[in-house]
């Protein structure tokens, strides 16, 4: 576990965690070798895979997680080693496991259409937002990350092709041309392939001075950037759960989100729902929450309810309700 920020939540586990290092370090060993040759000595009752990825064979039975199948909707995200090895490997690995676990209903659905996993196997686990994400009561005199302004719309995620940022930079663009909003978009995520086409997409649109790309923040100032912005914005192609809105709504931002895959089911009621492929839909709604005070606030009440019913006890929960199912051969995972 060579990142220092998961070595350090490893070393914040409670008494009853045992942290064993596996070696070698590469997974192409790790997985199918080091791995469950760890769990046979440890005596394992369960091997959890938590990366998509199970090995040929373990002593104990095996659960895998599945957060979605975006390397089949969009390969272009992924390297040409990597694609191939989840092509390759996942059909097998799902078969292997005892019981899939599956971040949503829509992943769910999608691994029995896609690889025939028996709907029975599969137990879904809801996301939550990390507790660092609420609202501030004293966060006017906080800082703002440089080059951040108010006001501004928010968009969290990594800058690649399938969260449709440039859908969201000419619906912003209409924003603020024909809408008047004299506001900014700030662009949160690790930059990728298609940062430069960003940069590129909004000096034509005319909104270059009006865009900012923050690169990598903190917990803390992400959740500051979520209590201070006028709206949060998520218009991604595809997600198997789309985590942001919901830590959004934990701080109290109103939400606009795509109307596909995973995002209803996360939403809950309590985004407006936009067609991502329509600029005049995502502008219009962007409108809406500037020009209609009272459903900024419904949002965010409906937000911030819809945020509290997910919770990472909740996970746990339906967690070990899997790992006694996979325990049991005879044992149905819960739906």
């Amino acid at each position: 576990m060579p990142h220092p920020e998961k070595l350090r939540q490893a070393r914040s586990l409670p008494p009853n965690f045992g942290i064993t290092r596996v070696w070698p370090a590469p997974s192409a060993i790790r997985v199918p070798i080091a791995t469950p040759l760890a769990a046979w000595r440890a005596r394992a009752d369960i091997l959890h895979m938590t990366t998509y990825i199970t090995p040929l064979i373990a002593a104990c039975p095996m659960v895998v997680t599945i957060h979605d199948l975006s390397f089949l909707e969009y390969p272009q995200a992924f390297s040409i080693r990597v694609r191939a090895m989840l092509r390759t490997l996942v059909p097998g690995s799902v078969a292997r496991a005892r019981r899939v676990i599956a971040v949503s209903e829509f992943t769910k659905q999608d691994l029995v259409r896609r690889y025939g996993v028996p709907p029975e196997k599969i137990t879904v686990t809801p996301l939550a937002p990390a507790p660092g994400f609420s609202q501030l009561v004293t966060q006017p005199g906080m800082p703002l990350p440089a080059g951040v302004r108010e006001p501004y719309v928010l968009a969290v995620g990594n800058l690649e092709p399938r969260k449709n940022l440039a859908r969201l930079l000419d619906a912003f663009a209409v924003l603020v041309n024909q809408r008047g909003f004299a506001g900014a978009l700030v662009l949160v995520g690790q930059s990728a392939r298609n940062s430069d086409a960003l940069r590129e997409t909004a000096k034509v649109r005319g909104i270059e001075s009006r865009v900012i790309f923050t690169g990598f923040v903190t917990q803390p100032e992400l959740n500051l950037l979520y209590n201070r912005a006028t709206m949060f914005v998520y218009p991604s192609l595809y997600e198997g759960f789309g985590l942001p809105p919901i830590e959004a709504m934990a701080c109290g931002c109103p939400v606009v989100a795509s109307n596909v895959t995973a995002l209803p089911e996360t939403t809950g009621g309590a985004a407006l729902l936009v067609d991502p492929h329509s600029t005049p839909e995502l502008a219009g709604a962007m409108s809406a929450i500037l020009e209609r005070p009272e459903l900024a606030r419904d949002l965010q009440e409906r937000g911030r309810v819809r945020a509290a019913s997910l919770s990472w006890a909740a996970t746990a929960s339906r967690t070990l309700a899997a790992y006694d199912a996979a325990a049991h051969a005879d044992a149905v995972s819960p739906r």
